[in-house]
């Protein structure tokens, strides 16, 4: 009997809008002020800057060998939308203040703008279809049910910003010891036809 062949290692994927380097100063700064906080590093996890960004698509455990068909899709899904600015700003947390998992800093969708690119994306790549909402993760609490994040954002002071919205990228997820390390796979600009995009590497 021959001897069985190894399934090769999948990949975490998903599609994201990045932060430019302006924002992500910004929001560093502020996060910093709160990390000084008492207790701030005792209760929460917090993220790297460097791998902040807004996700659109969890795709989760994927086979590698899918990716060239994935860069199609998702080139595909954002040549219909055109490239927009949203604002940013303000603090919070999921699921709740007060029994928190996430704090995020917020970026405004009143268009449903974002939302509607979130959606062509995961049916393009058949995502996660979970509720959407638009954010960067900012730190994930260090107990199981969650904190209290209350004492930790009363009066904290948030920068706004402006976040363009002019291409979605490909990332895999680098699991490990210390923060999670995002390799961009491929860049698919926002109202550039898919046929001019396909197989052009991030």
């Amino acid at each position: 009997m021959p001897a069985a062949t190894a399934s090769p290692a999948r990949w975490r994927l998903f599609a994201a809008v990045p932060v430019p380097v302006e924002l992500r100063a910004a929001v560093a700064r502020a996060v910093e002020g709160l990390r000084g906080r008492p207790g701030a590093d005792d209760d929460w996890r917090w993220t790297d800057a460097d791998g902040w960004h807004l996700t659109l698509a969890f795709l989760g455990s994927t086979d590698p060998a899918r990716v060239p068909a994935l860069q199609a899709a998702l080139a595909g899904a954002v040549a219909g939308f055109e490239p927009f600015v949203a604002d940013a700003g303000g603090l919070g947390a999921f699921p709740s203040l007060h029994r928190a998992r996430v704090l995020w800093y917020g970026v405004a969708d009143p268009e449903r703008r974002l939302r509607a690119l979130a959606a062509g994306v995961r049916d393009a790549l058949d995502g996660d279809p979970g509720p959407f909402h638009a954010h960067l993760t900012i730190a994930r609490s260090r107990e199981r049910f969650g904190t209290d994040a209350g004492p930790l954002l009363r009066d904290a002071a948030a920068p706004g910003g402006r976040l363009p919205v002019d291409v979605v990228v490909l990332y895999r997820s680098h699991l490990g010891r210390g923060p999670a390390r995002y390799e961009a796979l491929f860049e698919a600009p926002l109202g550039v036809a898919a046929s001019s995009t396909t197989g052009s590497p991030a």
